[in-house]
């Protein structure tokens, strides 16, 4: 009795046990799963973040402010930037760049999510208007990292189920593919979106095909520029960019750029870091340059720590490049310091225009070259202007007080620096004062300094030195990847050695192997 009572009561139990064991297993597979946040999402939502993280990070971010230093439009005086700026341990660390390094890799995963939802088999098949931006945003990150960096992962990254250490792309052979990405789009920005319409989640151009394709040619006129020391036929390339440009922005009102901060909650990149760091002084290499040309820009472009604009820039107390004090709040800084509310240029006119005159320069067609670059400078005024008159109204300077600044570099101010001062040099060497002014032009706010950094090599590789930099220590000829990948790709770690490659090996564009 007793061992029937046992064995009934044993029974009982597993009978229980089995559907909590069946719930247990149920819980247990919900463990980890973020019901909170969607799984996935249709493509239109991933343009909104892709070419706002495009903008910030990418274009705005570390590689401009790097840049920048390398190339002496701001000089570093404080912590990884003073480093920088004394080439001590900085350039060749694969810690300088790494956050960047992902977010751009993050944009590419994000570009390419969108091209395979838009296409073939995808969900959104037909939406060509929102495939051509994801084949537009793979290229354009995709060139800003083989500009910087040389060969980096391409064919296999992204992708965790073609490789967890994906291989090293030539950047020949990237260079290849970003150029049938850009083809691509803008014969998709010929098309429509068939359901789902990008509209509004597209914060540059409103899912406006047209306007896309526009920026579309001014990304190959760009890139084409870059593989002119390449080019088995110069005038044929030359004529390219020419043709681009004829079929890109007719004014600044159509530039790609992003112009969403506030000052607030949305902030200008540049703004964010000076005004958390202090780590960047008035460079005094283009503090002179522009003393040289008597610019006007020069009695606007630079203030004091009290945010008091100098209107003589041999007052400017600026950092010498190479060999300044590490001290905070000492220097001057350039006024872009307090531009929290300048839009970041992904594209703009006013580089189309110094592209379009550099181009006529070099077919030996200077007649028709001047006044493209008179325009150019006058754009190029305008802008600086916008960011100046950004930092006058900057919410975060004025809780103190607020800068002390004029904003007046108007389209009468550049026509007259431009027929006095530049006119005269540009009849000496076209080209030479065409690039300087691009140079000077690049300088301030918008994110532009990588671009100006891309000039300044591809120059150099040709026997073009026409803008001279005063530090004498070594010159970063690229950028080292990203310690994330140096430390779990054997790869790149491979790649990186010591990290002195960076400053003896070009990128191919610029003569080199890799």
């Amino acid at each position: 009795m007793n061992k029937y009572k046992l064995t009934q009561g044993l029974l009982a139990l597993a009978l229980l046990a089995v559907p909590m064991i069946s719930c247990t297993d149920s819980v247990m597979d919900d463990i980890n799963v973020d019901k909170n946040h969607a799984q996935d999402v249709q493509a239109k939502f991933i343009v909104t973040d892709l070419i706002t993280s495009t903008a910030f990070s990418t274009v705005g971010g570390d590689f401009s402010t790097y840049a920048s230093v390398y190339i002496e439009q701001e000089a570093g005086i404080h912590n990884q930037l003073f480093n920088a700026e004394t080439r001590n341990g900085e350039p060749s660390s694969t810690n300088t760049y790494n956050n960047v390094w992902s977010s751009t890799y993050t944009n590419l995963k994000n570009a390419k999510t969108v091209i395979a939802k838009c296409s073939g088999e995808g969900e959104e098949a037909g939406n060509q208007i929102t495939l051509g931006i994801g084949q537009f945003f793979a290229a354009y990150n995709l060139a800003v990292l083989t500009d910087l960096f040389g060969d980096v992962p391409w064919t296999e990254a992204c992708d965790m189920n073609i490789s967890m250490q994906p291989k090293i792309d030539s950047q020949e052979s990237i260079y290849n593919d970003i150029f049938k990405l850009i083809d691509d789009a803008i014969s998709n920005f010929d098309g429509t979106d068939a359901m789902g319409a990008v509209g509004t989640n597209d914060l540059a151009y409103g899912g406006n095909g047209g306007k896309w394709k526009k920026a579309a040619y001014a990304l190959k006129a760009r890139l084409t520029m870059h593989l002119l020391n390449r080019a088995s036929d110069k005038t044929a390339s030359l004529n390219t960019v020419l043709d681009c440009i004829s079929k890109s922005f007719e004014s600044s009102s159509e530039e790609l750029k992003f112009n969403f901060y506030d000052g607030v909650t949305n902030i200008n990149p540049l703004f964010g870091f000076c005004f958390t760091r202090d780590a960047l002084a008035a460079s005094q290499s283009i503090v002179e340059k522009f003393v040289e040309r008597n610019d006007p820009r020069g009695t606007r472009a630079f203030m004091d720590p009290d945010w008091v604009q100098r209107e003589d820039p041999s007052e400017v107390n600026a950092a010498p490049n190479g060999k300044p004090e590490q001290v905070q709040f000492t220097y001057d800084t350039s006024i872009f310091y307090g531009s929290s509310l300048a839009p970041t240029m992904m594209l703009s006119y006013h580089e189309l225009l110094f592209l379009k005159a550099e181009a006529l320069c070099r077919l030996n067609k200077k007649d028709e070259a001047e006044p493209i670059l008179k325009e150019a400078i006058q754009v190029a005024f305008n802008n600086m202007n916008r960011s100046i008159q950004a930092t006058i109204n900057c919410p975060d300077l004025l809780n103190y007080g607020g800068a002390t600044a004029k904003a007046d570099l108007t389209e009468e101010v550049a026509a007259e620096y431009f027929d006095k001062n530049v006119k005269p040099l540009f009849e000496a060497n076209p080209l030479k004062e065409t690039m300087i002014q691009k140079y000077l032009a690049f300088f301030g706010a918008s994110g532009e300094a990588v671009e100006a950094y891309n000039d300044y090599r591809r120059l150099k590789a040709a026997g073009e030195d026409f803008i001279t930099l005063k530090n004498k220590g070594k010159f970063p000829l690229r950028f080292i990847y990203g310690s994330g990948d140096a430390t779990a790709n054997n790869n790149i770690k491979e790649a990186v050695g010591d990290g002195q490659y960076v400053y003896s090996e070009p990128v191919w564009w610029a003569g080199g192997s890799r």
